[in-house]
């Protein structure tokens, strides 16, 4: 299955890791079991939110990222899909659809809301968990 994590899915996972949470159960399964979809888009605002909020070196970051993203597939996306009023949410369903993703997970309630879109599940990290079997 192809997933595309919302970023702030990555900032928490990376960030609260040490807490065995939900974020970073859905991301170690995803890496483990499934194919992360990324795009650069989302890979740089992970950095940024990362380095500029929680003060995180780059090399840290793009150790964490390389890690995680091994066997990812990385997409391109054009910054033309307008659905949200966020373009970082647009973002995310852009990315999906480009890579034919199955799920999104996310905690932003502007995507979760959607319950779908394109015939993609939009979940939380711990819905993904229990539907994931």
């Amino acid at each position: 299955m192809i997933v595309v994590l919302d970023t702030n899915i990555w900032v928490s996972a990376l960030n609260y890791e040490h807490r065995r949470s939900a974020p970073i159960l859905a991301l170690e399964r995803m890496r483990n079991l499934h194919t992360i979809a990324v795009c650069d888009q989302i890979e740089d605002e992970i950095s940024r939110v990362l380095v500029n909020k929680f003060k995180w070196q780059v090399s840290t970051v793009r150790r964490q990222l390389d890690f995680f993203l091994a066997r990812s597939v990385r997409v391109p996306i054009t910054g033309h899909l307008r659905i949200c009023r966020d373009p970082n949410d647009d973002m995310i369903l852009e990315c999906a659809v480009s890579a034919g993703a199955e799920t999104i997970v996310s905690g932003d309630q502007d995507l979760l809301s959607l319950g779908t879109f394109q015939n993609i599940r939009i979940l939380t990290p711990a819905e993904f968990l229990e539907t994931d079997t």
